[in-house]
């Protein structure tokens, strides 16, 4: 059944290949075509000259009436806003046909009510148009611009608060429209009505003077004014309870859509093309903005924002970007605050760009998808067997690597070839963005498997590290975010530091080495403290470096668990595992493949009172494992 599935789907690609084949062929042969088939042009590469044409844009010449339009801004004029000041600048505007009006925002101005009420036929918002998309206004949204919020608590490091509990019965400046916010103190269990509440000054020198001891900001830019002023300080942010909001999004109006829908595709492919250019373009912008629209800021602020904003927008996730689940998990938390209804649904909030798509390659990735999920499963399956039955048979391990090999990767290979392929040469196709996600699926799957491989090449000591740049302070301030939920649901603490300050206040902490492996290192080490700690403890995560010239680092985990006895001499070893442990018994010894793998060692004590603590310690600078 699989074969005859893979084989299918090779075919219909293969044939699929032949029909893009065709159409750049015909486009060569008859100029008439491109004209009678508009999505026939391909995109021209970033230029900053104005005579390149936007895909399906209509050529603009000196005669051309442009169409007026108005873009209302949220906030005053910065580099929060530079894809459009980009897209003005660089003439993307222009050759889509449009004459570009940007509208700075006012004190008390609602960005959502100017569109809404005509006076612009485009805004910059946020996560509350879904609120007022339930509450029945007709707003539409293009393309997501932050991938993650801004938004955050900021307070001055001295002040004495460590968490958001120390808030409470403390001044703490919260600006409107900041539900995530309300909602990360209510699942942290910070009560609101012990907050003392003044008005938003949205200044910092409310925090240095001393009228607040908190204050909601954007973390691409407040922070500045504190930095400039040697002012340490800390910052919560919502995504540490598992609260991931999208940032500054692009919306119109129902009405627009459907009585402009060639302008509003226009409008937003010009704007998420300045988007792509300001990004890699930063420092041209920011002169831009300095010199044409705004001195407020200086150019080492706007800079600062920037850099900032690279946070937000993770070059692996397109510019304009938007999943429904993402939406879908924003309305949920509106209405665990009780802001919206539970049923709401997201019909006509979302702008399509490609109406009526096909969706059939769609489906065949999803079919392949679950094919291959299914394969892997049964692979689960196998391990787990040879847990229960046949523990140390090096036969099945080595049937069940050569499944990994063959049954998995060599489809997953001939997945990725052929969409590879299908990009080289899109032109004309309405599936581009099928394609793409088929091929970063079977990416990151056969990225999976190759790590599957590694694990059995360390236990042989074949594997050959690779040497890149790992920040281990990013990694764990990742893995940490990432058990968030896991340590709530069992009422344990999670605190990560490096050296005397928290993790999100450090600088980096480079080590060679693969940083996929290490970070899986990571998981195991901080999953199986969370899963042995007991209920309201703390488990906390040091990582520490020594001075030259050792110059090693050290990761520390600790709970107040004990190990048992009868474990503590296989502890790093395949298939160890407690009397009560639900898992296979693979973390810890996975753990240790890849840690001597790089060159460190590993090793743990446990005591009835001091608890467990597990210490990775890994070198600064290359060196050869030794073969176990």
């Amino acid at each position: 059944m699989r074969s005859a599935l893979l084989i299918g789907f090779s075919y219909a690609l293969w044939f699929r290949w032949l029909g893009l084949r065709w159409l750049v062929l015909l486009s060569l042969v008859s100029p008439g075509f491109l004209l009678a088939h508009p999505g026939g042009q391909p995109d021209s590469q970033e230029s900053t000259t104005h005579d390149h044409q936007l895909n399906d844009s209509p050529a603009t010449t000196p005669g051309t009436v442009l169409e007026p339009v108005r873009l209302q801004l949220k906030w005053k004029h910065q580099f929060q806003f530079a894809g459009y000041y980009a897209a003005v600048e660089k003439g993307y505007y222009r050759e889509a046909g449009l004459d570009v009006e940007i509208l700075e925002a006012t004190e008390g101005q609602e960005t959502i009510d100017r569109v809404l009420d005509g006076h612009a036929e485009f805004g910059v918002g946020t996560t509350d148009l879904v609120l007022m998309h339930q509450k029945g206004e007709p707003v539409v949204v293009l393309a997501v611009i932050f991938q993650h919020s801004p938004l955050a608590l900021l307070l001055r490091k001295d002040s004495g608060i460590q968490t958001l509990h120390g808030l409470e019965g403390k001044k703490v400046m919260i600006e409107p429209h900041s539900a995530e916010l309300f909602a990360y103190l209510n699942r942290e269990g910070v009560s609101l009505h012990k907050l003392i509440q003044p008005p938003h000054t949205f200044n910092t020198a409310a925090l240095v003077q001393g009228q607040a001891d908190a204050m909601s900001v954007y973390i691409t830019d407040e922070p500045f004014a504190l930095r400039v002023q040697n002012v340490p300080y800390l910052l919560f942010s919502p995504r540490a309870a598992g609260i991931d909001f999208y940032g500054d999004n692009l919306f119109t109006t129902q009405s627009q859509v459907e009585d402009h829908p060639d302008r509003v595709r226009r409008f937003r492919e010009a704007s998420l093309r300045g988007w792509r250019y300001a990004m890699e373009n930063p420092e041209e912008i920011i002169q831009l903005i300095y010199n044409r629209y705004s001195k407020r800021h200086s150019l080492e602020h706007l800079r600062f924002e920037a850099e900032q904003m690279k946070l937000l927008m993770p070059e692996i996730v397109e510019i304009g970007h938007m999943y429904p689940g993402r939406w879908e998990h924003i309305a949920s938390v509106y209405a665990e605050l009780n802001m919206m209804r539970q049923d709401y649904d997201l019909d006509g909030f979302m702008y399509d760009p490609n109406p009526g798509m096909d969706l059939t390659w769609f489906y065949v990735a999803l079919a392949i998808t679950i094919v291959v999920a299914l394969a892997v499963s049964l692979v689960a399956l196998m391990f787990h067997r040879l847990n229960v039955d046949l523990r140390k048979s090096e036969n099945m391990r080595r049937e069940a690597e050569r499944i990994i090999q063959h049954d998995l990767k060599s489809p997953l290979g001939v997945i990725l070839g052929y969409s590879e392929m299908l990009l080289s040469d899109p032109e004309g196709s309405p599936h581009v963005d099928v394609y793409r996600r088929i091929n970063r699926s079977a990416d990151q799957m056969l990225e999976m498997v190759k790590r599957s491989l590694d694990i059995f090449e360390m236990e042989s000591g074949q594997y050959k590290l690779a040497q890149d740049p790992v920040d281990l302070n990013q990694l764990l301030q990742e893995v940490v975010a990432g058990f968030a939920r896991l340590a709530r649901n069992k009422s344990v603490t999670l605190v990560g530091s490096f050296g005397d300050r928290l993790l999100d206040q450090a600088p980096p902490c480079m080590v060679p080495g693969d940083g996929l492996h290490l970070k899986t290192m990571m998981e195991n080490l901080i999953k199986n403290a969370i899963e042995a700690a007991p209920e309201e403890s703390v488990v906390s995560i040091m990582l520490q470096e020594k001075p030259a010239p050792q110059s090693d680092v050290t990761i520390s985990v600790h709970n107040q668990g004990l190990i048992p006895e009868e474990v503590r001499a296989s502890f790093f070893e395949r298939y160890s595992r407690g009397p009560s442990s639900g898992g296979a018994g693979l973390g810890t010894y996975s753990a240790s493949l890849i840690v001597r793998a790089h060159g460190g060692d590993i090793d743990f004590s446990t005591d009835a009172v001091k608890g467990t603590e597990l210490r990775v310690r890994l070198p600064r600078v290359q060196r050869v494992p030794e073969k176990n």
